[in-house]
């Protein structure tokens, strides 16, 4: 979260505007982040695989990963929502048609220019949401699109 805010605060104090994406936008293969665990059941069906993470469930689907846990504080009325998705299939694309496998040059043609993040896992091209505290990141390897998520920061 910290680099996050680094980010978005550099760009803010350097003139240049902050790449963002409605949140209609942070969902991969029709699931949206936030959609109820049954949500996710009846878009997808049941998983193939799945493993508790310590946060939640992953749902394993061929080519997607779906996370699902408690939004808020876990309590016997509330349900486990959507909290993240990891796309690397060509078939787990966003709203706009971005999906893994296709040329890297569609991110900025899609979204526009994007934040560059360096994380612990690689390197990034992210775009924040202009409506939460989510984001959508890419990334890429040569001329391609290896992987996409979508996160949220609690």
């Amino acid at each position: 979260m910290k680099s996050i805010l680094a980010s978005i605060l550099l760009l803010g104090s350097s003139g240049a505007t902050t790449p963002t994406v409605s949140d209609s936008e942070l969902s991969l293969a029709g699931v949206a982040l936030g959609n109820s665990e049954e949500q996710v059941l009846a878009v997808l069906g049941p998983a193939p695989k799945r493993f508790e993470t310590g946060e939640g469930t992953a749902f394993e689907y061929d080519g997607l990963t779906v996370y699902v846990g408690w939004l808020e504080q876990q309590d016997p009325g509330k349900q486990r929502r959507v909290f993240q998705l990891e796309a690397t299939g060509p078939h787990a694309c966003t709203p706009a048609g971005l999906c893994p496998g296709a040329p890297a040059a569609k991110v900025v043609a899609t979204y526009g220019q994007p934040v560059q993040a360096e994380r612990e896992t690689g390197s990034f091209l992210e775009y924040y949401s202009n409506q939460s505290s989510c984001w959508l990141q890419v990334g890429t390897s040569g001329e391609f699109i290896r992987s996409i998520s979508a996160v949220c920061q609690p």
